[in-house]
């Protein structure tokens, strides 16, 4: 550990020395000009008894000492060396450490993992025979400092070459130069930040830059073409090598869609060295974007789509995401277990079901539809905003690279959560109200069956004592304890159909990836395997599942057909034993599924597994049990027995049913995901407008509401019309239009118009509203059945076990 040095006599002289921040310590007329930044970023201050700062420390790293490794996440500091030097070492190919440079007193370093969100590009440590000294500045003290000039100056001018020289590195890996004239590049080429909506270039001028395409995102559009041909194309692209050698113009106009960096190489200066020129025009070549529009399906409908989709993914940030949390709407039921797990194991649930909808193709087909839901979760993104404006620090990227909240320095100013542009962020109070929390035993009951939709987070009415709160990946509980393999996330672990997923969005969303150059390669970053395309563990259930159910079915079958049910085969064991035994035993295992189903705070294994064993051996059970019984119905106890058993299993398999069919309707109907307190709340504002309007119109709009618009779009046919057909929601106010067009032209003035096209779209939207309900409910209807008659089952069974033990001993 280094020595700190807490004298601020000592600090403020280190900062002095330092030519950058030295205009920290000006004065005028013998005060500070920046006396309560300096207070701040030295002292530390008090504001209503929260502290803030010191940003400084003064570091003595004795010899051989680490300073950083290369690799780590550290994007909450960096450092200024003051006195010695420190030795910069990087990782060869074969995994040794070889020292490169010396960093000299008065230089910066450790500032790009802080403005770029990157991982620490070499290891540096104090020298084997010496010590040396650091001023190390933490994350807040950036928006301080970048107030004196030269810090600023010194800051933009390290960034931008030490991202020039990453991005050439980045290029060294992919072509074929000579490090001459590697070196010969670094002088002509440029690093440049864009944000969005810049236009780089347009169609027609002439090229006078070639720009390599480090991070970031382009739409390509051609006017010229009559059909206005455009696409996106993504970074790892080298624009513009075509006027390298000889004079050209421009495709295509190619506009920022994010913020984006290039390396810009002017090819002014690049043909003076006709060395350089030549190689870079040969090696840029590979790397050239293919022709506009060819990146996309040349199927009308399909490239629709996807560039629809391409759009929204880019647009909405979603690609900038290190670990998204999607969730795939045709496998979600709706249960609410993902909030539930995450309020179980951080104590206040930071996921919310609402967020960035996106319609896709999974394959290049009009029919491959898939809904995804990014919930407000935190992306952890690669360059968070949320970072910015966090006066003590405490929010930053940790040590596994996700972004993370130290509840200790969090002084609840709630500057992040207001930075946040996915809502990603929650304020609440530091010690929560629990006499608010329901404890009675029907919202028990209701917890247990999961029949209650879930509430939303209580509004927070206090000011005082707040910390911010989010997704943090599940590190630091207990789902992922010390030594564990792998990153486990509760949500995800406790989805019982899989419907959610951690994933890398540029491998998870193929239109992306598709997208994207080879020049860059990615940072690596922890995120889960994409289930949604491949899970092989689930596929081995679904065979073993299968292989054992076929196996003992006909096994048993055989068995019957040779022996009987009472002929013993050995001992006292006959195969009315054999299948009551081994039905006995699929019960015990499908009632492992709601013990499993409670844990939340402990890896148990994905529940989606457990959902799948769970109706595997409830079919083996029934089976056997079913053929345990015979065709003999026994006495009142058996029969009542057999009777609640198949009512078990048609209230089970309804329920599968309902699993694989309803999800699928809903995402047909709904467009975007709603919940059904969104849906209770639209139709009660429907309801509502179709009453004002009936109410407060003149005759005769008020008959036609009453008497033709309301008893056409109440009636049960309509709603079968929302399940049979599935039209979108435009198509079906258009028809519904259509239905009233000779009562809306009859009408003199345009105001009566509107006001009766409105009452017909209400009353439209209101029943597509109401079939959107059913089929929520329909989710949980079956639910209570079940659970009822398993519980019946359960109790029958236990009293024919000890009566058939009984008579057997007698």
């Amino acid at each position: 550990m280094p020595r700190e040095n807490k004298s601020r006599r000592e600090v403020l002289n280190a900062i002095r020395d330092i030519p950058s921040l030295k205009e920290l310590l000006s004065t005028h007329d013998g005060h500070f000009d920046h006396e309560l930044d300096l207070e701040v970023t030295v002292y530390g201050r008090n504001y209503n008894g929260k502290k803030v700062g010191p940003y400084v420390r003064l570091l003595t790293y004795e010899p051989n000492e680490v300073v950083m490794n290369e690799g780590e996440w550290g994007g909450n500091t960096f450092f200024v060396v003051t006195q010695g030097r420190f030795d910069v070492l990087v990782k060869t190919p074969d995994g040794r450490q070889v020292k490169v440079a010396e960093i000299e007193p008065g230089t910066h370093f450790g500032e790009m993992s802080v403005l770029a969100g990157q991982p620490r590009s070499a290891t540096i440590k104090a020298p084997a025979n010496a010590s040396a000294q650091v001023l190390e500045i933490q994350r807040p003290a950036l928006r301080l400092l970048r107030k004196l000039k030269d810090f600023g100056d010194a800051l933009d001018r390290v960034y931008r070459d030490h991202a020039r020289d990453a991005a050439i590195e980045d290029i060294k890996a992919v072509i074929n130069l000579p490090p001459e004239l590697i070196k010969e590049l670094v002088p002509i080429a440029t690093f440049r930040a864009f944000s969005k909506n810049h236009l780089l270039f347009r169609e027609g001028a002439k090229i006078d830059r070639v720009y390599i395409v480090k991070e970031g995102w382009l739409r390509r559009l051609q006017p010229s073409n009559p059909n206005r041909t455009e696409d996106f194309i993504g970074k790892g692209y080298t624009f513009g090598v075509e006027g390298i050698l000889k004079d050209g113009r421009w495709p295509y106009s190619a506009t920022v869609m994010s913020r984006t960096e290039v390396l810009e190489i002017s090819i002014r200066r690049l043909r003076k060295n006709i060395a350089l020129r030549e190689a870079l025009a040969r090696e840029l070549s590979r790397f050239a974007p293919p022709p506009i529009g060819s990146l996309v399906s040349p199927k009308p409908r399909v490239r629709e789509m996807m560039l629809s989709s391409q759009r929204a993914i880019i647009d909405t940030g979603l690609v900038d995401a290190t670990n998204l949390l999607v969730m795939d709407m045709d496998l979600c039921v709706r249960c609410g277990n993902c909030s539930l797990a995450c309020h179980k194991t951080h104590g206040q649930s930071r996921l919310l079901r609402r967020g960035i909808h996106v319609t896709r193709l999974e394959k290049p087909r009009p029919r491959a539809i898939q809904s995804v839901l990014a919930p407000a979760v935190c992306m952890h993104c690669e360059e968070p905003e949320c970072l910015t404006g966090c006066p003590t620090g405490a929010i930053g990227r940790f040590a596994r690279g996700q972004i993370d909240i130290d509840p200790k320095t969090c002084i609840g100013c709630g500057d992040c959560a207001t930075q946040c542009p996915y809502n990603a962020i929650s304020m609440i109070p530091r010690k929560p109200d629990k006499s608010a929390i329901s404890s009675g035993l029907a919202a028990k009951i209701k917890d247990l069956l999961r029949l209650a939709p879930d509430s939303l987070p209580p509004a927070v009415d206090t000011t005082e004592d707040l910390v911010a709160v989010k997704c943090n990946l599940c590190n630091n509980t207990t789902i992922n304890p010390e030594g564990s393999k792998g990153q486990a996330y509760s949500c995800e672990e406790n989805c019982p159909t899989g419907a959610l997923a951690r994933i890398n969005p540029r491998q998870y969303f193929t239109e992306i990836g598709a997208i994207e150059g080879l020049m860059m390669l990615d940072q690596t970053h922890a995120t889960g395997r994409n289930i949604h395309r491949s899970d092989p563990p689930r596929r081995a259930l679904h065979i073993l599942g299968i292989l054992l159910t076929v196996l003992l079915t006909a096994g048993t079958i055989w068995g019957l057909s040779r022996y009987g049910l009472g002929e013993r085969l050995v001992s006292f064991l006959n195969m009315r034993w054999i299948t009551g035994l081994v039905g006995l035993a699929g019960i015990f295992v499908v009632m492992t599924y709601p013990v499993r189903r409670q844990i939340y705070r402990k890896r148990a294994g994905p529940l989606r597994y457990w959902l799948l064993i769970h109706s595997y051996f409830g079919i083996i059970a029934g089976i056997m049990l079913l053929l345990h019984g015979g065709t003999r119905s026994g006495g009142l106890l058996t029969t009542a027995l057999m009777i609640s058993f198949d009512a078990v299993i048609f209230t089970g398999l309804l329920g599968v049913a309902l699993y694989f069919i309803v999800p699928r309707t809903l995402t047909g109907l709904e467009g975007a995901p709603l919940l059904i307190d969104d849906l209770k709340q639209r139709r009660e504002e429907l309801q509502n407008d179709i009453a004002d309007i009936a109410s407060s119109s003149p005759e005769p709009i008020r008959s036609i509401v009453i008497n033709k618009v309301v008893p056409r779009f109440m009636t049960f046919g309509y709603l079968l019309r929302q399940y049979i057909r599935r039209e979108n929601l435009d198509q079906m106010l258009e028809s519904a239009r259509k239905e009233f067009e000779q009562y809306t032209r009859g009408l003199r003035e345009e105001k009566d118009r509107k006001k009766l096209e409105r009452a017909v779209e209400s009353a439209a939207t209101l029943r597509r509203v109401d079939a959107l309900v059913y089929l929520h409910r329909s989710l949980k209807l079956w639910l209570p059945p079940h659970v009822a008659t398993t519980a019946l089952m359960l109790a029958l069974m236990i009293v024919h076990i000890i009566q058939v033990i009984y008579y057997a001993s007698r």
